[in-house]
């Protein structure tokens, strides 16, 4: 081959084919047609597979059970009509509610009538009831723990008030409330904050028994036995007895023996 051949060759210009294989690859919008290329929804999209994936979504959309959601504009009868749609009964009796419920029935009507206006369905409306049924649970059991505890720090201070009296002076207070007042089922009906009775209370115990032992232990149906000495009483009795001038600090007075001996009984009620 000749000189003039081979610069010839070298000189020959590239093919197409190698043009268009170095240049820039076309974006998935340039592909489209002019028309759809500046549609807004497809501005989105950056590839076929993302275009075929919405579409088979959209697909399996028509035909299902559409629910609108109404205007700002919207009656309460068209967002009745929604909530209707969404599983909510067409009444109050519509609403069965799993378990016990610790409502009275006007409290559980209540409940259904207001579930059905906010538009609730059955499970809506059963989480709600489990919820006011957990809350009722730990406030009656907080209530009853605050109530054992009261009952438990009032019978301490009477008991200590008391003392040995205790148990007389409780009953002879009973006593008194029934013969003053007649009837005390008031004492039995009253809840006070704390989760106790009335009755139960410390200073109305007091009171009564303070009351009966003004009207007197012959005058109480059915308290014939001695009183005993609360340790208030007794303590009275003692500073009384112990005077400076008295015969309990007076070895040669008669009944300075008979003075020691009360003291030291007194005491026991102490």
């Amino acid at each position: 081959m000749s000189e003039e051949a081979i610069q010839d060759t070298g000189s020959q210009e590239v093919a197409p084919e190698a043009v268009v294989a170095d240049a820039a690859p076309v974006g998935f919008l340039d592909s489209l047609p002019e028309e759809l290329r500046n549609e807004p929804s497809l501005r989105t999209f950056t590839d076929p597979a993302a275009l075929a994936k919405s579409y088979v979504n959209a697909q399996r959309m028509i035909g299902a059970d559409k629910v609108a959601i109404p205007g700002k504009s919207a009656t309460p009868d068209e967002w009745r009509e929604v909530y209707q749609r969404l599983g909510a009964p067409t009444e109050v009796g519509g609403y069965e509610f799993e378990g016990d419920v610790p409502l009275d029935d006007n409290y559980i009507d209540a409940f259904r009538e207001h579930a059905l206006n906010a538009g609730l369905n059955g499970r809506q409306a059963n989480e709600m009831m489990n919820f006011v049924r957990g809350t009722i649970t730990g406030m009656n059991e907080s209530l009853e723990q605050s109530r054992e505890q009261a009952l438990h720090e009032g019978e301490q201070q009477l008991r200590q008030e008391f003392g040995q009296a205790f148990e007389q002076r409780v009953e002879m207070a009973q006593l008194a409330a029934r013969q003053l007042l007649g009837d005390t089922e008031m004492f039995d009906q009253i809840t006070l904050s704390d989760g106790r009775m009335l009755g139960d209370h410390p200073e109305i115990v007091k009171l009564f028994s303070n009351l009966a032992t003004q009207i007197g232990e012959d005058n109480l149906a059915g308290e014939t036995t001695e009183l005993v000495m609360t340790p208030e009483e007794a303590s009275r009795q003692i500073a009384e007895m112990t005077r400076r001038d008295g015969p309990y600090f007076d070895r040669m007075h008669p009944e300075h023996d008979t003075y020691v001996a009360e003291v030291l009984r007194l005491r026991e009620y102490m």
